[in-house]
C-alpha cells in the first residue's frame, strides 16, 4: 500500500522532533540512562563513528544542542545537526500535524457515508428496473416470435384466398351457364334464382306421377340451394374477398404488414427491446464501473483511516 511509507515517515519525523525537543530539558540522571540505552541500541556502530575525543555523554550532549536520531547500520545513530536543520525538522513535523488535522476535518464531512447511502439508494432502484427490464425483454421476445410466426403464415392464407376466389369464379360461371340453359328451356330471360323453381316444376310435371311425388321434396330443396347460390357468391366476394384482398400481401407497406405487423415491430417492440437492453446495460455498468469500485475504494479508505488513528494514538496526538 503506497500510504505506508508516508505514514512511516510521518511517525518517524514526529518522534525525532519530540526527542530533539526533550533532550535539552533532561536532567543528568535521565541523560545517563538515555546514554546507556542508546549505547546498547547502536549495534555495529564503532567508536570511530563519533568525533575523536568525544565520549557518549559528550556526544549525547552535542545532540541535545541540535541533533536527530536516524537509522543507520541496523541501529539509531545520533548525529549532530545545525539548529537550522533542527528547526526545519520541527517545521516539517508541524506541517505534517496540520495535514493530519486537515485530513481529519475532511473525513469528518462524512463523504464516505453519504456515498454509501447514495449507492445503496440507486442500487435498490436499479434492482427494480433490472427486474422489470428482464421481464419486458422476455415479453418483447415472445410477442415478436408470435407476430413473426403469424406473418410467416401470410403466404398460405393468401393462397387460400386465391383458391376461394377461383372457386367462386368457377361457381359463378356454372350458375351463369345454368341460368342460360333454364331461360332457353323456359323461353324466359330471368336470373337463375327466379327461374330454377319453375324449371324444376316443369321437370316434375313430365315425370310419372308416382316418381314425381317421390322426387318433389328433393327437387324443391335443390331448387332452394341453387336459388341462394348467386346471393352467396356475391356475398363472399363483397364481404370476404374484396376486403381481404390485400390483407396478406407480401409487401411491407401493404395489408396486415403495413397496418399491424411492421408498425408493432418498429414502433412498439423494437423501442421496448432497446429500452430493456439499455436498462440492463446500465445496471451492469453501474455495478461494475462505479458501485463495486467505489465500495472497494471506501473499504480501502476505512483501512487507511484506522491505520491513521492507530498511529496518532501511538504518537500521543
Amino acid at each position: 500500500m503506497h500510504h505506508e511509507p508516508q505514514m512511516e515517515q510521518l511517525r518517524r519525523s514526529a518522534r525525532i522532533a519530540r526527542i530533539i525537543e526533550r533532550l535539552g530539558r533532561l536532567d543528568d540522571g535521565t541523560l545517563e540512562v538515555l546514554d546507556r540505552i542508546t549505547a546498547d541500541a547502536l549495534v555495529g556502530v564503532t567508536g570511530a563513528e563519533r568525533p575523536a575525543g568525544m565520549n557518549r555523554r559528550q556526544f549525547l550532549g552535542a545532540a541535545a544542542a541540535g541533533g536527530v536520531v536516524v537509522a543507520m547500520t541496523g541501529g539509531l545513530v545520533l548525529w549532530q545537526l545545525s539548529a537550522a536543520h533542527t528547526a526545519a525538522l520541527e517545521k516539517e513535523a508541524d506541517t505534517l500535524r496540520r495535514i493530519l488535522v486537515l485530513y481529519q476535518q475532511m473525513d469528518d464531512l462524512g463523504l464516505d457515508d453519504r456515498v454509501r447511502q447514495g449507492i445503496g439508494a440507486i442500487a435498490s432502484i436499479l434492482d427494480v428496473l433490472r427486474d422489470l427490464a428482464t421481464r419486458l425483454l422476455e415479453a418483447v421476445q415472445s410477442a415478436r416470435a408470435a407476430l413473426l410466426d403469424f406473418q410467416s403464415r401470410f403466404p398460405s392464407l393468401q393462397s387460400g384466398l386465391r383458391w376461394l376466389r377461383d372457386s367462386l369464379l368457377t361457381l359463378s360461371q356454372r350458375l351463369t351457364a345454368l341460368e342460360n340453359e333454364i331461360n332457353e328451356a323456359l323461353g324466359l330471360s330471368s336470373s337463375v334464382a327466379e327461374t330454377v323453381g319453375g324449371f324444376l316444376a316443369r321437370v316434375l310435371d313430365r315425370l310419372p306421377v308416382t316418381f314425381a311425388r317421390q322426387a318433389r321434396n328433393g327437387l324443391e330443396r335443390v331448387g332452394e340451394v341453387v336459388s341462394m347460390l348467386p346471393t352467396f357468391t356475391q356475398g363472399v366476394y363483397t364481404r370476404v374477398l374484396e376486403p381481404m384482398d390485400d390483407w396478406f400481401s407480401a409487401r411491407a407497406d401493404a395489408g396486415l404488414n403495413g397496418w399491424i405487423v411492421n408498425p408493432i415491430l418498429k414502433t412498439v417492440l423494437d423501442p421496448a427491446q432497446t429500452l430493456a437492453e439499455r436498462v440492463l446495460e446500465l445496471a451492469t455498468a453501474w455495478e461494475e464501473q462505479l458501485a463495486a469500485p467505489a465500495r472497494q475504494a471506501m473499504d480501502g479508505r476505512a483501512q487507511i483511516r484506522a491505520e491513521i488513528a492507530r498511529l496518532m494514538e501511538e504518537l500521543g496526538e
